[in-house]
């Protein structure tokens, strides 16, 4: 395919004021000449369609060009499309981005979350961690999106029990000799409850002994 560049006659350090004044330029010239007779009336055409289908690639370059130039490394204008609910656009920002670190997969992580693709939001927190894996807020979002995967931190250790003559728990064997298990809640509420029979009967003791008074 010829070069786009050169169906203006221009480069491509051209800027975008110059490209579009060239495009604008020729359009009228070849519009005029499509209507002539014969072949001068042919080639115009020709030409026309040839210059359409050379600034359709040259105008998305010139929009890439000046989204990246309007970044400029700021992801503040990414993170206010994606509060604003404008994903595609947030995503197209991105798009544009070259170098791609670990705010840059933070970012994505969040577009992918919002159109609840979890699994691939997951590999791109992943992804920022590898790239900073002292960042807090990559580390926070992770666990929790692994809590919401079902694949979160997992739980305390259970209170150890009796295993032939010594106290286990999740964490292997308690050797400590000095080691006293916690009672359960059932006898806690059984001691309760006989306390509160010992108290009753004493109580109904004195009361009787102060009647015979």
């Amino acid at each position: 395919m010829k070069d786009p560049y050169s169906v203006l006659g221009l480069s491509r350090d051209s800027s975008p004021e110059q490209l579009k004044a060239k495009y604008n330029e020729l359009h009228d010239l070849y519009g005029e000449q499509r209507f002539k007779s014969g072949e001068e009336g042919n080639e115009g055409a020709r030409k026309l369609q040839e210059l359409e289908e050379a600034w359709v690639l040259i105008s998305a370059n010139i929009e890439k060009t000046e989204k990246t130039t309007a970044f400029g490394g700021d992801y503040s204008q990414i993170d206010a499309l994606i509060r604003a609910g404008k994903y595609n656009e947030a995503q197209d920002m991105l798009d544009t981005i070259t170098e791609r670190k670990g705010e840059w997969h933070y970012m994505q992580a969040i577009v992918f979350y919002k159109r609840e693709w979890l699994t691939e939001a997951k590999t791109q927190l992943e992804m920022a961690l590898k790239d900073d894996p002292n960042n807090h807020k990559y580390r926070s979002s992770l666990d929790k999106l692994n809590m919401t995967l079902g694949g979160g931190p997992r739980p305390a250790p259970q209170p150890p029990y009796m295993n032939n003559g010594g106290y286990t728990n999740q964490n292997g064997p308690y050797n400590n000799g000095d080691y006293q298990p916690q009672p359960s809640q059932a006898d806690q509420m059984a001691n309760c409850l006989s306390s509160c029979c010992c108290a009753y009967c004493l109580t109904d003791c004195l009361c009787s002994a102060m009647r015979c008074l």
